[in-house]
Formats: C-alpha cells, sequence, structure tokens
C-alpha cells in the first residue's frame, strides 16, 4: 500500500502528528501499535498519534491512547478508556 508516511519521510518530513478519529475494537491497540511502529521503524523520525476519548451518542467509542513514537520506540503513550472529563497530556 502507498502509506502517507513513506512520501513524507522521502521529502524530508520528521516528525508526524496524525489526529484520529478511530472507534473501539477488540485487538484494535496491536494493530496501531504495529502500524506506527513500523512507520518510525522504517522510516525514522517521531510520529504523534492523538486519538480520541468518548462517545459518539450511539453504537461507537472512541478509546483514547494517544501516543508518541520515535525510530520505532515507543515514548510516551496515554490511557486506553478513563474518564471522559478529563485532558490527558501525554509527554
Amino acid at each position: 500500500p502507498d502509506a502517507p508516511h513513506i512520501k513524507l519521510a522521502l521529502d524530508g518530513v520528521e516528525i508526524i502528528a496524525n489526529g484520529s478519529g478511530s472507534h473501539h475494537q477488540l485487538r484494535k491497540l496491536d494493530k496501531r501499535i504495529d502500524l506506527v511502529r513500523g512507520a518510525t521503524s522504517k522510516s525514522g523520525g517521531v510520529y504523534i498519534y492523538a486519538n480520541v476519548k468518548g462517545g459518539d451518542g450511539g453504537r461507537l467509542y472512541f478509546d483514547g491512547c494517544s501516543m508518541v513514537w520515535c525510530n520505532g520506540k515507543l515514548l510516551a503513550q496515554g490511557s486506553q478508556f478513563g474518564m471522559l472529563d478529563e485532558i490527558e497530556v501525554v509527554v
């Protein structure tokens, strides 16, 4: 597949920020981790993944779990689920 991070890295981008609205599914966090780890392992740089936390008022729930990766290593990870009226800062 033509992943956007590959072209960005080849163009010299060193920091990628991904504001996401990825809903919760069983074991989906493992897939997210593998994708972001792979992206930063192959092309280097920093990858900031920020995911929505909360519900849409219907059937979807967004589980949060924001992450910061650098060169294939996890630097920080927010909580998955938790209180919806909090603001969590991951550093």
